[in-house]
């Protein structure tokens, strides 16, 4: 198996995966997206709510909002802590917002207890506050996955497509329909007029070049064990230690999965 970086930028990662099953490429989209953990605010107590929001559509935009740790491992996830889930600093950390208006109340107003622990993008507009209008929340963040519920969700645009082969034959005419139809401009005309592929990642084998080949010059071949991944965390961590973490989950399942084999043999 080979991994080849081509973008990292932040919260989004693209590489090139090469020896191995479409399977594998496949579980390393779902960890991505539902089982790498993360933190997100689990419940509130609203005290104080007048502004122009039903209590129910905050509780909803707060439990939305992307959180990002220091140090996501000193969290344990809440059935997995000593104190079984009841609650406490090793697998919840607690906040608190108390706006007043006039003004916009954003996700930075959120304050936790523990210092490591902020929304990863300080600028999302929870709601409007008028003159005289408050609105006062407690509750607390606890570390889950994305198949408990979405807002624990890592990973966000996660995909994969296999790794074009496009061949030009000898019987292209050069008359560059391919060229002008190919939405990903993965084909260019070389000094001779002939049809040739620049940049094969970029083709997404939508075949609207053999479609209006008429010499029938074109013909793009999957390639069976290389593929193109991308990945975008949502913000709680980057996008390299997002497919990072998902692939020490799947070598993790994997061991656990052997050893409960080796018991039943």
């Amino acid at each position: 198996m080979k991994v080849e970086l081509l973008e990292l930028e932040g919260d989004r990662i693209r590489f090139l995966l090469s020896g191995a099953t479409m399977a594998f490429a496949n579980g390393i989209r779902r960890v991505c997206m539902a089982e790498v953990p993360c933190l997100a605010i689990d419940e509130i107590a609203l005290y104080d709510n007048t502004s122009v929001l039903f209590d129910e559509q905050i509780a909803l935009r707060i439990g939305l909002v992307p959180l990002k740790a220091e140090n996501l491992d000193t969290f344990a996830r809440p059935e997995d802590c000593e104190c079984g889930g009841q609650g406490c600093p090793g697998c919840r950390v607690d906040f608190i917002l108390s706006v007043e208006g006039p003004g916009m109340v954003y996700s930075r107003d959120i304050h936790f207890t523990d210092p490591g622990v902020t929304a990863a993008f300080d600028n999302i507009p929870l709601v409007v506050l008028g003159e005289g209008e408050k609105l006062v929340i407690e509750g607390f963040a606890t570390k889950r996955i994305g198949s408990d519920h979405a807002k624990w969700n890592s990973g966000t645009l996660c995909g994969y497509k296999s790794l074009p082969s496009i061949e030009i034959s000898g019987a292209c005419n050069g008359c560059g329909k391919c060229v002008k139809e190919c939405p990903r401009q993965a084909l260019i005309q070389d000094e001779g007029g002939r049809a040739k592929a620049t940049n094969t990642l970029n083709c997404s084998l939508c075949k609207l070049c053999i479609e209006v080949c008429e010499a029938g010059a074109v013909k793009i071949i999957p390639i069976l064990d290389s593929f193109v991944m991308t990945a975008e965390s949502s913000g709680e961590m980057p996008a390299k230690e997002l497919v990072a973490s998902a692939s020490q989950e799947i070598r993790k399942r994997a061991v656990e999965f052997e050893a409960k084999l080796a018991e039943l043999s």
